[in-house]
């Protein structure tokens, strides 16, 4: 659930970011040292030092960035394919990297993880066991923690993740869609929890 909550918490500050603030702010370098927890376990986006603003009607993916310069933006692993052809960063972008991060906090494998290498990358790696085997690719400290875990939930989850990711970014869910995916998530998690654990 901690997992699970983190991840909501990320997803939800994307959401302010692509979709309510004034202007719509790409962060473009999302990844887990970005991340910040607070005491309580409440996740935080950091460093915007790449971030940009994006100068768009809402409602798109595509964006005009204030500058006209472009560099490759990001981290290697988290960076999505299109800016490899010289695409302009986008919300679009923030989302494949949210969708990579998820992935890694389930499965606990990073995308720079040595055993990814040519065409198999973390996201190929837990397409080929979705849905029916999508418990092979998670961590196994997380199912001996929470063994309890819903199959459906972790479908959801993991699907999230994925459609995150796919290679092009008009295919990709908002983050809006994923926040609201997440939380179905959660509901339904904490509904098969028995009342003395339901704390959360």
């Amino acid at each position: 659930m901690e997992r699970l909550n983190i991840s909501i918490d990320i997803a939800c500050a994307l959401d302010y970011l692509h979709h309510d603030s004034e202007i719509p702010v790409v962060h473009c370098d999302l990844k887990p040292t970005n991340i910040l927890l607070d005491e309580d376990m409440t996740a935080k986006v950091g460093d915007f030092g790449l971030a940009k603003l994006l100068m768009e009607k809402r409602g798109t993916q595509s964006a005009s960035i204030t500058s006209s310069a472009h560099v490759l933006n990001g981290s290697v692993g988290y960076i999505p394919p299109e800016y490899g052809f010289g695409e302009k960063p986008s919300t679009g972008g923030d989302v494949y990297s949210f969708g990579v991060m998820l992935l890694e906090i389930f499965t606990g494998k990073s995308p720079t993880n040595e055993s990814f290498n040519g065409e198999v990358n973390i996201v190929k790696w837990v397409e080929a066991t979705f849905p029916d085997k999508v418990q092979l690719v998670l961590e196994p400290e997380l199912l001996h923690i929470n063994p309890e875990i819903p199959q459906d939930c972790l479908i959801t989850i993991i699907g999230v993740g994925l459609s995150c990711t796919t290679h092009s970014p008009d295919c990709r869910i908002s983050i809006r869609d994923a926040l609201r995916n997440l939380k179905s998530a959660k509901h339904v998690f904490l509904k098969q929890l028995p009342i003395q654990q339901n704390k959360y």
